[in-house]
């Protein structure tokens, strides 16, 4: 048994080390994409400084990005205007990366913490998966996590989506090892991960009624025997049952809310300061009391009162008001700003490798015909599941498969428990050719991963006809677009880019392509015509007809599956 431990554990080694090795491989094809300029300056911003001005965002990820930053001279912090409230965000942002220090350079050395953190959730699915099923199971849910194009696509982006699903996922990990063992380091470890997945990105706090729900589960659905007499603290407490339950489960719950507190806190410096204290006009008292006087009396209460980690609490306000606002999105041909309730559900479906979703299926099978002797050994991984998809039902922000992310590494977990059940000949030549089939899916679309689609839709070059934004349309293709001019000899071109890299950067030469049809297009001379899958689908210009007319002409040339080129007339 050691020596099969020890195998498996160097196989873990080789597949975690082909995951930085697509990571590495692929950054270097990928322009800055639309957000990472934001991420990386506010967290190097908050790294060197610890100002939490220009942190809208949870600060702990961004923060870490920058670190590889430390390691390099010369680095530049512009300075901001903050009486520009609206525009002094992105500007920081503009001139730290495009004006002051070497787009390119900071970036991808940003993008190292992010590949770090990958490889330390991909040894967690290992962990989890072998804990709970063995060494087939833990290989099995490695490799699925480690040749995911999704994963592999977020794992080199300076975003909070990979951090995020990463910090999460290990909290549940802990919790569920104190569930099962009663350790009370697992307990501490759960509630500061608890804090520190808060400290990332807003989404992490469906985590908390998440974790709520699982410890009810364990106390009054599986009510293991332990539970009655072992808790965090190693007390015992007589009584009935029920009253016993109970205490242990606000016991544990008080725990993990302390430590996660103190986590996000300590994550936040300590801040402490008045909620409104960044806004000034205080719009939302203004909205809400008319007159002068009780205005005045109620600014002077607010002020007053003095609350830990202020800025965080900016950031829910403010996130709220962007939800309710809605975003421009795109779907099977159709927009709205609204979304509409299955959108998430669509794009796992065709985004989701289908080797992946075959092992979910049959997981799932398994899992209901084994029944609740089965169940109650992995109901901490389906809780997070279903809670997540419950909660994209009802999320007005359809701009990316990214935002359920954090499901990825418990339906890989899920998945690898088909490796212990399949014994028959016929089903081990099953996985393998379901295995085999993955890994042809990777190799295939390297390094283009953030435009793959599987081929429930025909594959990446049918993916902008579903899904644009940031599941195909990043703005990474930009570098590409130039590589691929410079092989081709073209010197100049008509461009609509979708993303924030700068085109002179590259030594792009572009003029404005036009959103109508030019009414002397057939008499103009031959041009090249290129176009950012997002703006091919009227994606964020709020009129679905601009550049419909390009629908007319078919492609030569497509970079990455998200830049399209014409040759027009």
């Amino acid at each position: 048994m050691h020596r099969v431990n020890r195998i498996s554990n160097w196989i873990a080694v080789v597949l975690l080390g082909l995951l930085v090795v697509l990571c590495l491989t692929s950054i270097p094809f990928n322009a800055p994409t639309a957000d990472e300029q934001n991420h990386l300056s506010r967290g190097y911003h908050y790294l060197v400084t610890g100002n939490l001005d220009l942190n809208v965002a949870p600060p702990f990820v961004n923060a870490l990005s920058g670190v590889p930053l430390l390691l390099q001279e010369g680095i530049v912090l512009p300075s901001y205007d903050v009486t520009h409230r609206k525009t002094y965000i992105n500007q920081f942002a503009e001139e730290f990366v495009w004006v002051y220090n070497d787009a390119e350079t900071v970036i991808n050395s940003g993008r190292l913490a992010i590949v770090f953190l990958s490889v330390v959730l991909g040894f967690f699915v290992f962990r989890w998966a072998k804990d709970l099923w063995g060494v087939r199971a833990g290989l099995l849910a490695l490799f699925l996590y480690v040749l995911d194009p999704n994963i592999l696509a977020h794992s080199q982006l300076v975003t909070t989506d990979l951090g995020v699903a990463c910090l999460i996922f290990v909290a549940t990990y802990f919790l569920w090892r104190f569930l099962r063992w009663r350790r009370n380091g697992d307990l501490a470890l759960a509630g500061v991960l608890l804090g520190v997945a808060q400290a990332t990105k807003h989404t992490a706090l469906l985590l908390l009624p998440i974790f709520g729900l699982i410890v009810l589960i364990e106390a009054f659905l599986v009510r293991d025997v332990t539970l009655r007499g072992r808790w965090p603290w190693r007390a015992r407490f007589s009584g009935k049952q029920w009253t016993g339950l109970a205490y242990f489960c606000c016991g544990v719950l008080v725990v993990l809310l302390v430590l996660a507190f103190l986590s996000l806190w300590a994550s936040y410096c300590f801040e402490v300061a008045p909620l409104t204290g960044a806004e000034p006009g205080h719009a939302t008292i203004d909205r809400l009391i008319r007159q002068p006087a009780l205005r005045r009396m109620a600014y002077s209460v607010v002020e007053s009162i003095w609350l830990p980690f202020p800025t965080y609490f900016r950031g829910l306000r403010w996130l709220g008001r962007y939800s309710q606002r809605g975003a421009p999105a795109f779907l099977m041909g159709e927009h709205s700003r609204q979304g509409w309730w299955y959108y998430f559900l669509a794009a796992f479906v065709i985004k989701t490798p289908v080797p992946t979703l075959v092992l979910l299926a049959a997981a799932i099978y398994l899992t209901v015909r084994k029944g609740w002797d089965i169940a109650q050994k992995q109901y901490v991984l389906y809780v997070p599941v279903v809670a997540f998809l419950l909660a994209t039902l009802m999320s007005f922000l359809n701009i990316g498969y990214r935002h359920i992310l954090p499901v990825l590494p418990f339906v890989f977990v899920i998945a690898s428990q088909v490796a212990v059940w399949s014994k028959e000949r016929y089903q081990q030549v099953a996985l393998a050719a379901l295995c085999l089939w993955l890994v042809i899916t990777s190799v295939r679309i390297h390094p283009h991963y953030l435009g793959y689609f599987n081929e429930l839709v025909g594959g990446p070059d049918n993916g902008y006809k579903y899904l644009v934004d940031s599941n195909l349309d990043w703005g990474q293709d930009l570098k590409n677009l130039k590589v691929y001019m410079d092989q081709n000899g073209l010197q100049d071109i008509r461009l609509a880019y979708f993303g924030s890299a700068h085109t002179d950067y590259y030594g792009i030469q572009a003029k404005p392509l036009p959103m109508e049809k030019p009414d002397d297009l057939e008499t103009r001379r031959s041009e090249v015509y290129a176009i950012s899958a997002t703006y091919l689908q009227s994606g964020y210009l709020g009129d679905a007809e601009a550049f419909g007319w390009l629908g007319e002409y078919e492609p030569f040339a497509k970079i990455g599956y998200s830049i399209f080129l014409y040759r027009l007339p």
